[in-house]
Parts: structure tokens; sequence; C-alpha cells
């Protein structure tokens, strides 16, 4: 039952629940014309309550979390270490809420990283200027990000199903927010598509609560994640309803993470949808889904678990998500290669990222010795490393559209002599996506291919690196184009400050955490495995 107690454990949620509320309320006090100079005025008005709101809950929620500083418990008791107290008392390691929402350290790890992305998106959308109704762009921002909050956390099916319509809803709106032919074919397709997946997750969902209200003799509880993992264990591998219930979990929130063969939508939607949008869909959201598909695999389903190493015989979800990690890597970097649209080919890489997270699921589940917190560690640190990259990646290529117009490749053809440091910073962000030492993207790959090989999936590594090599073709176009090829043309290209310092940010958490991952990899130490718990 909820308590007054845990209002402070879902504090970030509430924050940003006011947040969103506050930048639709302000509108109405805005200039209501139609001249230009009234839109601009409600546009950035928007932009920076927006900024500014994400990032001082970012910084609320880091205080809450005590990775940076614990008060003491001896500490004196004044105006300030008497605040300080009470947010920490609503950090991680106190269990559920109603036992519907974790308040565990992979709940506020979560929370950091979409927060953050949400920041750095509102940073990339202060000079993309949405003209048309900006209070309820940058709200529907905030709302999707409580959503994705709430799915990260979720531990009951009812919460996760609606924390994903509530993460989803906002989005297909935002993918087709400006209107024109290609943004609108990106939302409707994202919608469609979205539709589909959440019927597939609900009906997996139904099939799981049915079953497990039927052992409990109706038990209200029968939707709870460990008490389906007490029934799964009792039931065995051998039951048909419910591994059939699992297969459709997965692939309704393989749809929602563009995994193949459930990738369909992405390419498309990632192209036709604004950029910076399209940078929130593919870290943001992509983040949250495989936080929701970890919780749903190893509390729900830690029985049904299986291999997926050769000399064993396969089965059960292990084995599931090692195919789904093969043909998502392959075809990922494989279509990724002859693509002329940027936006389009870091969509295919996306898709290919998401197999090394798969890879991370298949090293957690494996039945040889191994550290399985190990493997937890390792999944959350790569979604940061990902996040990050990706939102300087699609922020660079923003500032590239808005000055010339278009997102092909051949559009940033002699960027490096138009704005040399525009130019870096995006290189930066793609040479991270390749893998390349000593940025962030090489230690994550690094440490997905260690935990895979000590678990036993040596063969899934080996495709892994194969295919990262291969990836280097389609990444070192994008540089050949910024620092070889000629320019269309020499007039410089504008980088207005707000993106740019959103892609500087990134970068430079990239940069940072790639020297020195002990930076991040000290506070994702504190996950411990979640089925654990």
């Amino acid at each position: 039952m909820f308590q007054i107690t845990d209002i402070p454990r879902i504090l970030p949620e509430i924050l940003l629940l006011v947040l969103a509320l506050l930048v639709l309320g302000s509108d109405i006090f805005e200039r209501w014309s139609y001249t230009d100079a009234s839109r601009l005025e409600r546009v950035r008005a928007s932009a920076q309550l927006s900024t500014i709101g994400l990032g001082l809950i970012f910084i609320i929620t880091l205080v809450q979390s005590g990775y940076l500083y614990t008060l003491p418990v001896d500490a004196p008791s004044n105006f300030l270490t008497n605040i300080l107290r009470n947010l920490q008392a609503g950090g991680p390691g106190q269990g559920t809420i109603s036992g519907a929402f974790a308040t565990d350290d992979l709940t506020m790890i979560a929370r950091l990283i979409l927060i953050g992305a949400a920041f750095l998106t509102s940073m990339l959308c202060l000079d993309f200027h949405p003209t048309s109704n900006p209070a309820e762009f940058y709200a529907l921002i905030i709302f999707s990000t409580i959503g994705m909050c709430l799915m990260a956390g979720a531990t009951e099916l009812v919460l996760i199903f609606l924390a994903v319509e509530m993460t989803s809803i906002p989005l297909y709106i935002l993918a087709g927010y400006f209107g024109d032919k290609r943004s609108s074919e990106a939302g409707i397709k994202y919608f469609l598509f979205g539709a589909m997946s959440s019927a597939i997750m609900l009906y997996g969902m139904s099939l799981a609560y049915g079953f497990a209200a039927n052992a409990l003799g109706g038990n209200s509880t029968a939707n709870d994640l460990t008490q389906l993992s007490k029934i799964a264990e009792l039931a065995g591998e051998g039951n048909s309803l419910l591994t059939l219930s699992m297969i459709l979990l997965i692939a309704g929130v393989g749809y929602k993470i563009a995994v193949v063969p459930f990738h369909g939508w992405s390419p498309d939607v990632y192209e036709g949808a604004p950029t910076p949008v399209t940078a929130f869909i593919s870290t943001a959201s992509k983040a949250a889904g495989f936080l929701v598909l970890f919780r749903l695999l190893t509390v729900a389903f830690p029985s049904l678990t299986g291999s997926a190493n050769f000399g064993e015989e396969l089965g059960g979800w292990t084995s599931m998500m090692a195919f789904l990690a093969l043909i998502t890597l392959i075809i990922g970097n494989l279509a990724a290669l002859p693509q002329q649209n940027a936006k389009r080919m870091l969509a295919y890489s996306s898709i290919a990222h998401a197999g090394f997270v798969l890879l991370g699921l298949v090293a957690w589940a494996s039945p040889q010795q191994f550290d399985r917190d190990q493997g937890t560690i390792a999944i959350v640190y790569y979604l940061v490393v990902y996040t990050l990259t990706n939102i300087g990646a699609f922020g660079g290529l923003a500032m590239v559209s808005m000055a010339v117009g278009g997102d092909d490749v051949r559009d940033l053809n002699g960027l490096a002599r138009r704005n040399l440091p525009l130019a870096v910073l995006l290189a930066v962000s793609v040479l991270s996506l390749a893998g390349i030492p000593p940025l962030a993207g090489f230690f994550a790959k690094f440490y997905i291919f260690m935990v895979g090989w000590q678990s036993g999936a040596w063969w899934l590594v080996i495709i892994a690196l194969i295919t990262t090599i291969i990836s280097l073709y389609y990444y070192l176009r994008l540089l050949r184009a910024m620092f070889i090829e000629a320019p269309a043309s020499l007039e410089p290209v504008h980088a207005p400050a707000g993106m740019m310092t959103a892609v500087g940010v990134s970068v430079l958490g990239v940069l940072l955490i790639g020297i020195f991952p002990n930076l991040v990899l000290g506070i994702i130490n504190r996950v411990q495995m979640v089925a654990g718990l």
C-alpha cells in the first residue's frame, strides 16, 4: 500500500510532472500573436524553462542518489543538512512501492540516463525552433521521460504496460510534429508499428497473468514479476503457455528497442522525424526498453533461462536472445553499408548496437560459472555510453541539416572546412560508435565482449567482432565526407550555441568515461543482480 513516506522515493517523477505542467501553463502568459517575434519568444520561453527544469531535476536526482556524496549519519543538524537528509532518505535500496515500482540502484541510474537524455535533447531544441505550439512540444518530451522512468522501475505487468504507453504516445506525436510529408509519414508509421507491438505485448501479459492467477487461485498479486517468477519456477521449462507469453513479451518489447526482425519501422521513422526527436527516440526510448526487457527476463523468467553455448542443449530465452543478437548484428551492419542518407545510416547503426546489448543479456544468463553482476554492469555501462554518443551524433547532424537543408552523406562534404569544431565533435561521436580507443564506445564494446567470452558465448563474440570491423566502412564514409571530400560551398556552417553546447557535453562525456571509465563504473557497480532483489 502506498504511504506518504513513499513520496520522496518517486520525487524525480513528481518533479517531471510538475515541470511538464509548468511548461504548458507558462505558455498562457506568452505573447499570442502571429508575428515572427512573438513566435520566437514563445519558443525560447518554453525551451529555456524545459532545459533549466530538466537540468535542476537531474541535479536533484543525482544528489538524492548519494552517488557523489552521502550525508554522514552524525552530520550536525541544520536547515541544509535536514533537507539533504530528507532528500537522500528517498534514495535507492528500500524495496518496491506497493509491489509495483522498484526504487533500487538500477532505477536510480536509469533515471539519471533518461533525464540526462531529455536535458540534452531540450538543449538541442533550443535553436531548433518548433514554432507550432512549442509548449506542447517540450511538455511531450517531459511526459515521455516520466513514462521511461516508470518503465525502468516497473515490477508488475500493469505498470509496465501503462509506462510503455505513456512513453510511446508522446513520441508518436513528436515524430510527426513538424507536419511535413516526411515527418507525418514517420509519425504514422511509428504509431502503427507501436500499436501493433503494444497489442502483442499486452496479449503476452494477459497469458502470463491468467496462468499465474489460475495457479494462485485468483490472487491479485498474479501480475507481480516476483510472483510470476515463483509460478514459472514451479511450472518448469516445459509449460507451453508460459513460454508463449514470454515469447510474445519479447516480441512486443523487441519492437520498442528495434531489434531484428522487429526493426522495420526504425529507419523510416529516424529519417523522417525531426533530428533532435530522432536523437531522443534512439537513445532514451531504447534504453528504457532494454531495462524493461532486462527486468522481465531476469525477474519474471529466470527459471526459463536455458543456454546458448555450443556443446549444450539450446533452449530458454537465452537462445532467443542469442539468435536475435546474431541477426541484429549482421543485418543492422550490412544494411547500413549502402545507405546514402546519414540519418538512415545511423538508424541501422542503432539497430546493430542493440545487438551488443542483447549480447550482454546472453552473458548474464550463461549457466557457466560467471558473475552475473558483471553482465548487468556491462549492459548499463553500454546504455550510458550509447546514449551520450548517439545524442552527439544526431545533434551534429541536426546542425548540418539546419544549415544546408539536408542530411544525406554528401551534405557533410567538406564540413571540416566550413566549421572545424562541429566536424571534430561529430567525428568523435562517430568514432565512438565505431568503437575506436580511447573513446567510451571502445571500452563499452570491450566490456560486452569480455563478459560474453567469459560466459561461454564466444561464438557470438566473434561474430560481433567481425560485424564491428564491417561497420568501420560506413562510419569512415562519414569521416571521409567531412574531412576529405570537397565542399559544395565554402560558406561557413552556422552552429547555434545551444546545440553546440549539447553536442559538446555529450562528446566530453564520451571522452571522460572512455579515458576514465571508473568515473561511471564506480556508480554502476552498485547495481546488484536484479533477480536477487
